[in-house]
């Protein structure tokens, strides 16, 4: 045997939730389950003394956007920003360090959050407050979720003379400079598209982040993440990476789409869920609806408090959302679809009904992304046609201050309703959704057993929809295996699945749930080999 772990607490999230102190394996796979005594008895090549440290399954993120989270690292993160004075401040230093780079070159950033800002006023960037950084050199600014952002007059000028400009009407504001929902990415088409090599740099430079928080395996949504939008090109960059033995985690892309002729042309290049290797594989095609509830965008049945015109935005026609669905279902790929508002949901619920009755149902494990708000009825429809729930927990810690002043407390009971859905019936994948939120799965766990901020210590956020600290690790595991149809080789420790392990020096089933956030992770194992070391 190449391993033996023993004198530890091996919990293996399997069916059974069955315990051990010894774990062994052999060519990438766990061979042995077992105790103390029984491993004493095996001979291996290393004999690992884990004094009493804990070992899960290595933790999967259901979803993230793993090179935006680079390109915005690289480049300007907003997020610890406090006011639009600082941000201000910041974006000058910047273009001080650019001089040299031409005026062409984009000063870019993302994670502003107008809710968070304790100095000043707490309102959106404009392009008015950019324009003090800069009127000569292009500025994009893009708000934390994604759905929102800020230009300056410079690069406002750019965007107008594209040629499908025309198409984004509605979405872009040139009193204001603010662009919503798709045209947040139009900045994009002539940014600077980051070559083959750059992308791989950017895909290794995130590798090593998901490894220190234990992460063996993620999913992530990248084709609309960098400038060139070059969905191939970045398949490239992951598979070349794979043909070098450089993934050191296990990726599932969701590509993403904003056009039914996107849709059509990935398909039609021969491109299915599942294709690739265990270290990069084609996910389901990722679709959006709507936006986000910070930026009231998020599609409702009902307007938003005080704002009586205002039902958030739908970023596909209910025509064309359904030719994607119908597309994509009948060719036998697996969907996800972003819906944050309780009408996104229900329109997207609609939609795979429809394409269900016409083809007929089949075992693609069609999803719904994020569902923070929802109708009543939602969860029984998703049930009786086994839609998956993709959910991250983490976001209430932000959302919990401000969710019922934006839309109301009938509406906010109906937010991130997670014991219902399992109550329900429904699978729940977790995620993060980085870079909107960090993708360490300690907090993401944490969040969902308490209900309340990283930093609070209360009965939590409607208590009664609060997880088990088991069913809150099954969201990290086995039920993200299950998303990405790979329960049978991962997700759990069991005989012959890969040896994936996330090592943590205390166990997260004793410590208060307050503190799971302050669990180390030790050690990162994927196929047997050590990828991480505290």
């Amino acid at each position: 045997m190449d391993k033996i772990f023993k004198n530890g607490k091996v919990y293996s999230v399997d069916d059974k939730n069955r315990f051990y102190t010894a774990l062994g394996i052999e060519d990438e796979r766990i061979v042995f389950l077992g105790f103390d005594d029984a491993a004493d008895s095996i001979d291996a090549d290393e004999i690992i003394d884990l004094k009493g440290k804990t070992v899960l399954p290595g933790f999967i993120d259901s979803h993230i956007h793993l090179l935006n989270y680079a390109f915005v690292n690289s480049y300007y993160n907003m997020s610890e920003d406090s006011s639009i004075s600082e941000i201000i401040k910041n974006g000058k230093k910047i273009g001080i360090g650019l001089d040299e780079a031409g005026d062409d070159h984009w000063i870019y950033g993302r994670g502003w959050n107008e809710l968070n800002f304790t100095k000043g006023d707490k309102r959106v960037l404009t392009k008015q407050d950019l324009d003090k950084i800069s009127l000569t050199r292009p500025i994009l600014f893009i708000r934390v979720c994604g759905h929102l952002a800020t230009v300056n007059s410079k690069a406002l000028e750019i965007v107008n003379e594209l040629e499908d400009v025309k198409e984004y009407e509605g979405q872009i504001d040139n009193e204001t400079g603010i662009l919503s929902e798709a045209s947040v990415k139009l900045c994009y088409n002539v940014m600077t598209e980051p070559s083959l090599e750059e992308i791989k740099d950017l895909i290794k430079y995130v590798l090593k982040d998901l490894s220190k928080c234990g992460i063996t395996s993620t999913q992530t949504d990248d084709f609309l993440s960098l400038p060139g939008r070059n969905g191939e090109r970045i398949m490239q960059a992951y598979r070349e990476l794979d043909e070098a033995g450089e993934l050191t985690v296990k990726v599932r892309e969701q590509p993403s789409f904003v056009s039914y002729g996107d849709v059509k042309k990935f398909i039609d290049d021969g491109h299915r869920t599942g294709d690739g290797t265990d270290y990069y594989s084609v996910g389901p095609i990722k679709l959006y609806i709507d936006g986000s509830l910070g930026a009231k965008t998020a599609l409702m049945n009902d307007p938003y408090e005080g704002d009586d015109t205002n039902y958030g935005m739908i970023r596909h026609t209910l025509e064309e959302l359904q030719d994607c669905l119908d597309y994509s279902y009948s060719h036998d790929m697996q969907i996800l679809v972003h819906a944050i508002g309780d009408k996104a949901s229900d329109v997207v619920m609609d939609a795979y009904e429809n394409a269900i009755k016409k083809y007929g149902q089949k075992p693609l494990r069609l999803a719904i992304n994020h569902l923070q708000i929802v109708s009543k009825e939602l969860f029984d429809r998703m049930d009786e046609y086994g839609i998956l729930a993709y959910i991250q927990p983490v976001f209430i810690s932000s959302d919990k201050p401000v969710i019922e002043r934006l839309v109301g407390k009938e509406r906010a009971d109906r937010s991130y309703m997670w014991k219902t859905m399992l109550n329900k019936g429904l699978v729940c994948c977790g995620g993060s959704d980085s870079p909107v939120e960090s993708f360490d799965i300690l907090q993401n766990i944490q969040c969902a057993v308490t209900r309340d901020a990283l930093d609070e210590k209360t009965e939590g956020w409607h208590p009664e929809e609060k997880l088990t600290v088991e069913e809150a690790v099954r969201l990290f595991t086995i039920w993200n295996a299950y998303g990405a149809f790979e329960e049978n080789k991962k997700g759990s420790l069991e005989i012959g699945k890969a040896a994936d392990l996330t090592i943590l020096d205390k166990d997260i089933f004793e410590v208060d749930p307050h503190d799971i956030a302050n669990i180390n992770v030790v050690a990162t194992i994927v196929d047997g080999k050590t990828v991480y070391k505290n």
